[in-house]
């Protein structure tokens, strides 16, 4: 049956829309893997005209009467059909809304800081020196609090400024959930162990890069949809349907650091191979639920899979032939140990999966009163610093390992770091389902490296939903339950008693 003429009209210009916003994908993913240096102011306006157009159509009076003519027709359509187009539009007018509150200039303005910022940031992050990007915070932070004005907020400007990662998310909510997953937590560090790097000596990167370049496909992310590449900061982003992009670093002294990395990026880019697959892509229901589910994808294949035994069962032979190492230099044991490895660290991308979430209470403790104006820019180093020593016990020598570790302030991404924890909760539930409905795939996992199982699963789960359900509904139809930290504190402790054995 051919869609009412209004829908049509309607889904062209959304569609329009969305090929200029991921036309704003290439051109960041460009700026972070193959751009030259000296080209990144002229890429800022580059990005920031791309930025100003789409919302200039988002926004645009024609569009809303696009959409509202479009509403008047879902009646012609046949019952089944009415429910999915009638959320469609409810969640696309969402978006409008939000984006209807902030000016074109402002959109513009802050695209162009964003990225002029990352160059700052990753100079002052070389240099250990943070008073060279003060200035440039300083402006973020200013641009982020006026973008919550237009957004508008009930309690405090900091959940204007989450809502957009975590839809409905509330700070107050997230400080009593994050509260009660640090007392569980604190024991649990007190009695992990640490295990010695086991590596008989530098890897080089064409080693790690050939042992990585096998994993994506392991996974089920194909070469003919995604590509590997090397950046200061792993990422991965989508430039469209059939177009992944992935990002790891390497480090001679620890390889796990790119292996991890690969692991991570290549669960988001399977999130988002599985949106682009949904029947009519692209729509708005197509598009990833929240930053929360995203990252619970790429947690749960960088962790439940990626550390457990029988991943590294059967990856095992393969890394010793691509690294050149014997079992007698490498021992599985020993290997297999560090991988599960717990250890106190000062920066997060390397903390062990223990210790991650109080690295993430920590930032979201501190950007929440940053821009709640309770901490000053100024004071950021201080503030820190004295929050690893009461976290962590750890002391701060310099910038770079402190408060310009994380590139996420200079992308004015102020509300994303709670969803990392988020995930972190939604992935141990999610996989805890996952081995209930299919309790011999630890066998598929070591013996064949057949991990099509966990993939259909979430597939079926949670990547064929996109948008079509809130998170607490998603969670409740997947699970059978709100999310709940039971599941990976539980996850946890299992893991600890299974490398202490």
């Amino acid at each position: 049956m051919a869609l009412p003429q209004a829908l049509e009209n309607y889904r062209k210009q959304y569609r329009k829309i969305k090929l200029f916003q991921d036309v704003a994908s290439v051109l960041h993913w460009d700026s972070e893997v193959m751009m030259p240096e000296e080209g990144r102011e002229y890429r800022s306006a580059q990005i920031a005209a791309v930025a100003e157009l789409t919302h200039v159509w988002m926004t645009d009076k024609s569009f809303l009467n696009q959409i509202q003519s479009a509403k008047k027709t879902i009646g012609e359509l046949p019952e089944s059909a009415r429910s999915v187009w009638t959320r469609e539009l409810e969640v696309l007018m969402e978006e409008k809304e939000k984006a209807d509150k902030l000016p074109s200039e402002f959109v513009s303005e802050f695209a162009k800081v964003t990225n002029l910022a990352h160059a700052e940031w990753a100079t002052a992050k070389k240099d250990k020196n943070f008073q060279s990007f003060a200035n440039r915070l300083e402006e973020l932070v200013q641009l982020s609090k006026k973008q919550a004005d237009y957004f508008g907020y009930v309690t405090e400007p900091y959940d204007a400024l989450l809502d957009s990662y975590e839809k409905g998310a509330k700070a107050n909510q997230i400080q009593i959930l994050f509260s009660d997953l640090k007392e569980s937590l604190v024991p649990i560090v007190a009695t992990a162990p640490k295990f010695r790097n086991p590596f008989p000596g530098l890897i080089s990167i064409d080693k790690q890069t050939k042992f990585c370049n096998r994993l994506p496909s392991l996974l089920g992310l194909t070469t003919k949809e995604s590509r590997l590449d090397t950046s200061n900061h792993p990422f991965s982003t989508s430039l469209g349907k059939g177009d992944k992009r992935i990002t790891t670093r390497y480090s001679e002294q620890d390889p796990l650091s790119s292996i991890f990395g690969v692991l991570h990026e290549t669960g988001h880019s399977l999130y988002e191979s599985g949106l682009s697959a949904m029947p009519d892509w692209p729509t708005p229901l197509t598009e990833f639920l929240s930053l929360g589910i995203h990252e619970s994808q790429s947690r749960l294949w960088e962790n439940q899979v990626g550390r457990s035994l029988p991943f590294w069962e059967f990856v095992y032979p393969i890394l010793l032939s691509d690294f050149g190492l014997t079992d007698k230099e490498l021992p599985f044991k020993d290997l297999y140990q560090y991988i599960n490895s717990t250890e106190k660290t000062k920066v997060r991308v390397e903390a062990d999966q223990v210790t991650y979430n109080l690295h993430i209470i920590l930032r979201f403790e501190i950007e929440r009163d940053l821009i709640n104006g309770k901490i000053q820019v100024k004071d950021l180093p201080e503030i820190w610093n004295s929050k690893m020593k009461e976290s962590f016990g750890l002391t701060i020598e310099n910038d770079a390992e402190g408060v310009l570790q994380d590139i996420h302030w200079s992308m004015g991404a102020f509300g994303y770091f709670p969803t990392y924890t988020l995930g972190n909760i939604f992935s141990s539930q999610f996989f805890k389902k996952f081995t209930e409905e299919f309790p011999d795939s630890h066998n598929k996992f070591s013996t064949k490296g057949d991990f099509s199982d966990l993939l259909t699963w979430l597939r079926k789960n949670i990547h064929s939903k996109g948008k079509i359900f809130d998170v607490d509904t998603l969670m409740k139809q997947t699970t059978g339950e709100s999310a709940n930290s039971k599941y990976l504190i539980s996850y946890l402790n299992g893991k600890i008693k299974e490398v202490t054995k």
